[in-house]
Order: C-alpha cells, then sequence, then structure tokens
C-alpha cells in the first residue's frame, strides 16, 4: 500500500491490556504446563489443545513423543 493511501489516516496499536503482573501469571502457567508435559502428565489447561491443533481428536502419545 502506498504511504498517500493512509494519508489522514491515523494507526494505532490495540492497547493490550496486559501489566507485568499478567505477562508473569502467562509465564508461570507456561512453564508449570511444559513441566507437566515433560512428565507425561497433560494438564487440565492443554487438555484438547493438541488434537485442536492437529485436527486428530483422541490422538495420545507417551512421554517419549510415540504414538
Amino acid at each position: 500500500m502506498a504511504d498517500d493511501e493512509l494519508e489522514g489516516v491515523t494507526i494505532v496499536p490495540l492497547p493490550t491490556g496486559e501489566t507485568e503482573e499478567e505477562h508473569e501469571r502467562i509465564r508461570s502457567s507456561n512453564d508449570l504446563d511444559q513441566r507437566l508435559e515433560r512428565e507425561g502428565i497433560v494438564s487440565r489447561h492443554n487438555r484438547g489443545y493438541d488434537e485442536a491443533a492437529d485436527g486428530t481428536p483422541g490422538t495420545k502419545q507417551n512421554s517419549e513423543g510415540e504414538g
């Protein structure tokens, strides 16, 4: 898109609304999910995410990543 097409338009970034405290909560949750996954445990939070992402409901892997 040419610069002249944007003349008179103000571009405003979307507000994230996230504070450093919220970022830390998300990081902590992700760390826990990853630790549990390494131990072969699917966290309640992540249950179903893999199936939704790859489109294969019911697919399960063992802790070594083998089906």
